[in-house]
């Protein structure tokens, strides 16, 4: 009767002791992450409610992305961080003039992270105000670029922000650059779940608030379980303002290949080529040509550019996979297309940036060095070609 009492009491201790231990490594880590944490390490680890609760009190942090009613989400108004800002209409860049001045001519970069350019930290840099500057020391004081680029967007942003946004800046030219983010939707299954209005990769965006699995409650299990792989971070777009169907496969294709484990789960009983094979690009056609007939329609100048990366990156998929180099060709042949069947103009970026590495972070994003190249590249291409009057 002894023992069993003593085991009983030991047993009751035991839990006891490890239930404190979790009490205190959830405290500690809670002062830890909201107290001494790096803002990064914040981002990362942070509950979307400590999130949101670090937005209203600290007036120098917000979120980069907010919701909009018809994008789904668009750059945040007025966003500052360290040396990149958006404006108060949530363009990366500075302050817009509106009306349009008569003398000025206005240039409207249309595409994702590529052309917000993400990765390169401050926002001078980025290639659309690099294009401004280049063009300026052509001779072109008049001009002014807008960067109308969104980390994630892919044709069916660019089109509906093109209508209902950069119309209001009245541009004289647009630049369109996109390939990468039309290639992850098309790795959707079954095929009838491939749409025209892109339900099978995106759900629709109606709140901020989601609710998680109930061990990410605690900031310590949450912290293991992203550190794991197990979850996501609260702040990932794909759990707040992009929400993923579950049709929608590109984020499996893309974890397993850069862990080594490609095919796994549905990739066992249909290859991600046999996806991309079935679901065509053609809404990647479609919403290209509706851009260029809305440029057309208005008498504003359409530049079509094919998209650039580099294979040299292994350790990324999304930039070196067999299946993600085809469908480049493939998406940047039907730019050309479209260039040709609509009489607009098109620059084969993709045939003069090089691939080297010191041009990119990951096959797809520029360095500095890359984002001054390209802004030099279509420079080059503009004033090759007149599109800017000179004053």
């Amino acid at each position: 009767m002894k023992d069993g009492k003593s085991i009983f009491t030991n047993v009751v201790i035991s839990l006891f002791s490890v239930l404190i231990f979790l009490v205190a490594s959830e405290v500690t880590i809670r002062i830890y992450l909201t107290g001494f944490a790096s803002e990064l390490g914040f981002l990362r680890y942070a509950s979307l409610h400590q999130l949101e609760t670090r937005a209203k009190n600290d007036s120098l942090f917000s979120f980069k992305k907010s919701f909009h009613r018809y994008l789904g989400y668009f750059p945040t108004p007025n966003y500052r961080h360290g040396k990149n800002k958006h404006n108060s209409l949530g363009y990366r860049g500075e302050e817009i003039a509106l009306p349009k001045p008569g003398d000025e001519f206005r240039i409207v970069c249309l595409g994702g992270s590529t052309t917000y350019s993400s990765g390169v930290e401050d926002y001078r840099h980025a290639y659309p105000e690099l294009l401004e500057t280049e063009l300026k020391s052509r001779g072109h004081g008049n001009v002014n670029v807008i960067n109308a680029g969104a980390p994630g967007w892919s044709t069916w942003e660019s089109l509906i922000n093109f209508e209902f946004r950069v119309l209001d800046l009245a541009p004289d030219m647009i630049i369109v650059y996109h390939a990468v983010n039309d290639i992850h939707p098309r790795f959707i299954w079954p095929p009838e779940a491939y749409r025209g209005d892109n339900s099978g990769r995106s759900l629709p965006n109606v709140t901020s608030v989601f609710m998680p699995s109930i061990l990410e409650y605690s900031t310590l299990f949450r912290f293991f379980m992203i550190r794991l792989g197990v979850t996501l971070p609260h702040v990932d777009i794909s759990r707040t303002v992009d929400r993923r169907a579950d049709t929608f496969y590109g984020g499996d294709f893309q974890y397993q290949k850069m862990h080594k484990s490609y095919p796994k789960g549905i990739f066992k009983e249909v290859s991600a080529k046999q996806m991309l094979e079935t679901n065509k690009p053609v809404y990647y056609r479609r919403n290209l040509e509706s851009i260029v007939h809305i440029a057309q329609a208005r008498g504003i100048t359409t530049v079509l550019a094919t998209f650039a990366f580099s294979t040299l990156f292994e350790d990324q998929p999304r930039a070196s996979s067999k299946e993600y180099i085809s469908a480049y060709l493939q998406h940047n042949q039907v730019m050309r297309e479209i260039a040709q069947e609509n009489d607009v103009y098109l620059f084969d970026f993709a045939n003069e940036f090089p691939a080297d590495k010191q041009y990119f972070h990951d096959g797809r994003h520029i360095t500095f060095e890359g984002s001054r190249l390209k802004a030099r590249l279509f420079a080059d291409f503009i004033v090759r070609h007149d599109l800017v009057p000179c004053h």
